[in-house]
């Protein structure tokens, strides 16, 4: 089957068919997400995928809000569908990411949504399925870590120094 835009990540492939539509298919043909479940998917990453959906909530208006998620290669939701904001980690090569839920912003190492990676940080867990199972780390989100700048090879990755610094959570001292 032809489709307008598709990545293919472990033989699965994000795609969005002629209605404008995303879905996840294996390489059999098999729908492993089907077409229109969300409204936009992101490529695979270390098995895990970005989701979104416009979702009503307020019937009087209409006001629909949009809401973020991860799903895995099974096409299960990892962290559900009820974040604000979920950033980008496609092709970034980090070990977490960082989630938005109620204006608090909270960082998800991989690890605890897909248990085939390896821990980092000496295995600190930070996600358990609900908000209460969150490592609270007293420094989270208070200050940049240049730890978070090394993959899982030990390698630093500039260009998640340089979206540290574009967004504000890290200023080079000699600013």
């Amino acid at each position: 089957m032809s489709y307008l835009k598709e990545t293919t990540y472990n033989g699965l492939t994000v795609a969005q068919n002629e209605r404008h539509q995303w879905g996840v298919v294996d390489q059999k043909g098999n729908i492993i997400v089907p077409f229109g479940k969300y409204d936009w998917i992101d490529g695979f990453d270390q098995g895990l995928a970005r989701v979104n959906k416009w979702i009503l909530t307020d019937k009087v208006s209409f006001l629909k809000t949009k809401y973020w998620g991860v799903i895995n290669e099974k096409g299960e939701e990892a962290l559900p569908l009820e974040y604000e904001e979920i950033w980008n980690f496609l092709g970034k090569n980090r070990y977490s990411t960082k989630v938005v839920k109620d204006g608090v912003q909270r960082t998800v190492y991989f690890h605890d949504l897909n248990p085939e990676l390896p821990q980092r940080n000496g295995g600190r867990s930070s996600y358990s399925g609900d908000d209460s199972g969150y490592y609270e780390d007293p420094n989270d989100g208070l200050y940049f870590d240049i730890d978070q700048c090394y993959d899982y090879e030990g390698y630093f990755d500039y260009e998640r120094l340089e979206d540290a610094i574009i967004d504000g959570e890290y200023v080079p001292e000699d600013w």
